[in-house]
C-alpha cells in the first residue's frame, strides 16, 4: 500500500552520483483559476496552494472589479450587457442564457 504521504505526490526519477536511479517524490503544481462560465485562465489571480494564498492580502488574492476571481473580462462585460438589456425591457429573463442569469440575479 502506497505511503499516505507520498499519495497525493508525483515521482521523479533522478540518477545520484553514485549511478543509481532514485525515485523522489514531487508535490504537484496547483492550476490556474479559471473562468466559471468559459474556462479561460483568469489574469490577476495568484496560483498557489490555499496556505499560500491565504497569506496573501485580499488585493493579492483577486482583482478588485466586479466578479473579479470568478469570470473573466469578457464574461463578465457580456453579462453586465446582458443586465442592461433586461433592465430596459428589450429582451426578457426567458431570452437569456441560463448560466448568465445566476451572475445576472446577483446584480439586482
Amino acid at each position: 500500500m502506497v505511503q499516505l504521504k507520498r499519495r497525493w505526490k508525483r515521482k521523479v526519477k533522478r540518477k545520484s552520483p553514485s549511478g543509481k536511479a532514485i525515485v523522489f517524490y514531487k508535490r504537484r503544481k496547483p492550476s490556474h483559476a479559471v473562468c466559471a462560465l468559459c474556462g479561460s485562465k483568469l489574469g490577476g489571480v495568484p496560483k498557489g496552494r490555499p496556505s499560500e494564498i491565504g497569506k496573501l492580502s485580499l488585493t493579492e488574492k483577486r482583482p478588485e472589479r466586479l466578479f473579479g476571481g470568478v469570470l473573466c473580462h469578457a464574461c463578465c462585460e457580456t453579462v453586465l450587457k446582458e443586465k442592461t438589456r433586461l433592465t430596459e425591457g428589450v429582451v426578457s429573463e426567458k431570452d437569456l442564457d441560463l448560466l448568465h442569469l445566476k451572475y445576472i440575479k446577483m446584480l439586482r
